[in-house]
């Protein structure tokens, strides 16, 4: 599939980076607005993007539709406030992409206070999607890095957010499990995804 070939639709590989998107717009002036791994659109030059043949066919049990960030907050705070929050969150998936996780153990606050600067203007319902998107597109990035255990930090609270990871994970990420995680090292407040060698793919 060539650049000037490219479509709406479209699965794409970055010439220049690492990962993989799919085409969400096509520009007058040879860019095309891509999504990547973590639901952002960047534009690209079409010249740089090289089509993924098939990728209308093919079928990945990990490639689950997660939330963007600004469909969460959505009509919750202002404009500019979303460029802000949604700002924050690109950084911290291009700094987990790019650092290698397989070999260590990866942990991953999902305390808000982690996860955003300022939560102004959040109702508990946003904070709580905001956490859940947060912990999937984490463990999608340790999945893709071959990552053995991950560990999610969340509080203990009410149990409504790890009771969601536990759910989450029984239901959508059939070579994951969890358990506990170590009380001495974390209390009550974390739990541990085990990845099995069936969810890395080929």
């Amino acid at each position: 599939m060539t650049s000037k070939a490219l479509k709406i639709g479209d699965k794409v590989r970055f010439l220049n980076d690492v990962g993989e998107g799919v085409v969400t717009q096509i520009l007058e002036n040879g860019q095309v607005m891509v999504e990547d791994d973590n639901g952002f659109e960047y534009a690209h030059l079409a010249g740089k993007l090289i089509g993924v043949e098939n990728a209308q066919v093919e079928s990945q049990a990990y490639d689950r539709a997660i939330p963007t960030v600004l469909e969460i907050l959505h009509q919750e705070i202002s404009p500019e406030h979303q460029k802000r929050v949604e700002k924050d969150f690109k950084t911290k998936y291009r700094e987990a992409q790019s650092t290698s996780h397989s070999a260590a153990e990866f942990e991953v606050d999902l305390h808000l206070h982690a996860i955003v600067d300022s939560q102004r203007g959040l109702s508990p319902a946003v904070m709580l999607e905001l956490q859940i998107a947060h912990f999937e597109r984490m463990l999608q990035i340790g999945i893709r890095q071959r990552t053995k255990k991950m560990v999610f930090i969340h509080g203990i609270g009410q149990g409504v957010l790890r009771h969601q990871i536990w759910s989450r994970v029984e239901q959508y990420y059939p070579d994951c499990t969890c358990r506990s995680a170590d009380p001495r090292k974390f209390g009550s407040g974390a739990t541990e995804v085990w990845i099995g060698e069936a969810a890395f793919g080929a």
